[in-house]
């Protein structure tokens, strides 16, 4: 099994975003900021202060800023809304749906803290269908990076697209585990590891588990879709056509996620192929210290995940 030689450090992906952002706006000044609320939790104080004129703050009214956000898109900006996933894209859904991928406005709703990863801050802002939601929307690209390096390379990408995007970020420091040389392209999945046995699919660093020594004796494609939509299928179902065995791992619901995508894939595709699909079936989040703990009572730990690549592995 040839493993990519990448860097395991830990890193923001917040601040790799705002950091991003930041450098992004001083050689764009079409690039704005609406935010509802939440500017130190997206590390975004240094943009305010540098360009005032282009940091909007709506405060606590997701779907005013949703329609100042489309407002100032149709007036040829490209516009970072900003705020919880728990609160936009949940909140404003319709705005969303009515003011900017109807009429097709360049705005990026930017989603932080999402996922299980939340931890202590329990159920209400642990938001698990965020990706069901703008999935689901026309127009709408959809993009979860797996870590800090990935998201320096793929927001100058987003940034130059004239598409409404989704963009979903997570908490806490997470590994890095993306390889430095390899660049970002929408509707493009990467091979972060080949293998022979099972092809691992994924988006954000729940994904980053698999590259514990626990699963070096496992032959793995792992595949990281952090453009989950547009949906990279020719290299998805390559691995699949190679392995026969599928496994889904995802921070999120299991109805409407990636793992829904997938599986409609390879019945579409007429591939024979054992799957599994690890989410959050059907169930709220809840609160926890380490999100480790919320990892393993929800079936996403390395144990769980373990117990899957055997179940695939066997002949029954």
């Amino acid at each position: 099994m040839k493993t990519v030689d990448c860097r395991f450090k830990i890193s923001s992906i917040r601040q790799a975003f705002a950091d991003t952002l930041f450098e992004l706006a001083v050689k764009n000044p079409n690039i704005y900021v609406v935010d509802i609320g939440l500017r130190p939790s997206l590390y975004l104080d240094r943009f305010a202060a540098r360009f005032k004129s282009r940091f909007i703050e709506c405060g606590i009214a997701e779907s005013n800023a949703a329609a100042v956000a489309a407002g100032l898109a149709a007036s040829s900006k490209t516009v970072f809304l900003t705020s919880f996933a728990c609160f936009s894209p949940a909140l404003n859904w319709a705005v969303i749906k009515q003011s900017i991928c109807y009429n097709h406005q360049n705005v990026k709703i930017v989603g932080s803290h999402a996922g299980l990863m939340s931890g202590d801050l329990g159920a209400t802002h642990q938001m698990l269908e965020d990706i069901a939601l703008m999935r689901s929307l026309p127009t709408m690209e959809v993009f979860a990076p797996l870590d800090a390096v990935e998201m320096k390379k793929m927001l100058p990408v987003l940034a130059s697209s004239p598409h409404p995007a989704y963009l979903r970020l997570v908490r806490p420091p997470t590994t890095e585990v993306y390889p430095p040389k390899l660049s970002f392209t929408i509707g493009k999945s990467q091979l972060i590891q080949s293998g022979r046995n099972i092809t691992v699919l994924g988006y954000g660093p729940i994904l980053t588990q698999l590259f514990s020594d626990d699963f070096k004796k496992y032959s793995l494609d792992i595949i990281n879709c952090s453009s989950i939509k547009p949906l990279d299928s020719d290299t998805i179902l390559k691995s699949i056509k190679k392995t026969g065995r599928c496994l889904v791992i995802e921070d999120h619901q299991k109805n409407g996620g990636l793992g829904d995508a997938i599986a409609n894939l390879i019945l579409s595709s007429g591939i024979k192929s054992k799957f599994i699909h690890l989410a959050v079936d059907d169930s709220f989040g809840q609160s926890a210290v380490n999100y480790f703990d919320l990892y393993h009572h929800y079936g996403l730990s390395p144990l769980a995940i373990i117990e899957s690549l055997k179940k695939l592995l066997s002949k029954s």
